[in-house]
């Protein structure tokens, strides 16, 4: 396949990188110093003690410039800059590209949609550890590497059975769905709770559990996502809010958010995509979620300071 790799940070970066070294024809889209070390030095994925060098690399500073007709787009960068560059990313297709979008929170299928055509767009979501560790190098700092995927369609197309198998050739647990907005609510439902609840408390998974009232905020958050989500017609499973507590029950103690690091350095967060669009949605559908309304307000205040 030829893969566009729309955002080459930490998940960008490595999922590009193992596609390939699959023997796919990648092209990543980078910016500032991680894209002058992708010129000069290729790319390099550090995993534990191993350490794979990719050289020379494709590169290039906007999906302009990276040419037109992609099979693959891995659409990865940060939810805030997504309506952009979701909107960039119009000279790079053909009439069979597939867009991915691995974005965090439930916004981008919508901004991708109107970019580039519903017919051009899969759903999806990715559990993984990664970041950029200095340019032109990124860490997987995880064992677990799972993608989940489908069309807006629901439909099991050729293009996303070849798409999956191109992850699993290269490592990666893939799951292929029917519905894709259970897809990506099933990851939204434990993740804007988590990021929001890490971020506001600026404490570990661990330390949170230590606290009951801290355990006691997560499950409020969870059950006012779920009652969102149903509200808005997603069929999340009768679980759901087992599985977010045993996700959470799981994480190690020493979990953070990548929305809590980003507070933390006093950089741009996702709060808008994760806390905001919980917030934002209940109003419109008349849903009340008293937790997160305090939670949200909190962090847009720490994020403005």
């Amino acid at each position: 396949m030829r893969v566009l790799v729309m955002g080459s940070g930490g998940l960008g970066g490595y999922y590009g990188g193992i596609l390939a070294q699959q023997d796919h024809e990648v092209t990543f889209v980078a910016r500032g110093a991680h894209l002058a070390a992708l010129r000069e030095r290729g790319l390099e994925i550090r995993a534990g003690e191993e350490r794979t060098a990719l050289r020379p690399v494709e590169v290039a500073a906007s999906p302009a410039e990276a040419g037109t007709g992609f099979d693959l787009i891995l659409f990865t960068v940060k939810g805030y800059d997504a309506e952009t560059a979701a909107l960039a990313l119009r000279p790079a297709g053909g009439p069979n590209t597939a867009a991915l979008s691995l974005l965090n929170g439930i916004d981008s299928i919508e901004q991708l949609r109107a970019a580039l055509g519903p017919e051009h767009v899969l759903a999806g979501t990715t559990v993984i550890s990664a970041m950029i560790l200095e340019p032109g190098v990124i860490a997987l700092n995880s064992p677990f590497r799972r993608i989940e995927m489908a069309e807006l369609s629901g439909q099991v197309t050729p293009r996303l059975k070849a798409i999956a198998e191109a992850f699993r050739e290269a490592g990666v647990e893939v799951t292929v769905g029917a519905d894709p907005w259970l897809v990506v609510w099933r990851k939204f439902v434990p993740q804007a709770p988590l990021a929001s609840l890490t971020s506001v408390c600026q404490a570990t998974v661990g330390e949170i559990r230590a606290v009951p009232e801290g355990a006691g905020l997560f499950r409020k958050l969870v059950d006012e996502t779920i009652a969102l989500g149903h509200a808005l017609g997603i069929a999340l499973p009768v679980g759901a809010a087992e599985a977010a507590l045993e996700l959470f029950n799981g994480l190690p103690a020493t979990h953070q958010t990548s929305m809590q690091r980003d507070l933390e350095r006093r950089g741009q967060t996702e709060l808008e995509q994760l806390t905001g669009a919980v917030v934002r949605r209940a109003r419109e559908a008349g849903v009340p979620t008293p937790a997160f309304d305090a939670v949200y307000a909190i962090l847009k205040v720490r994020s403005r300071a």
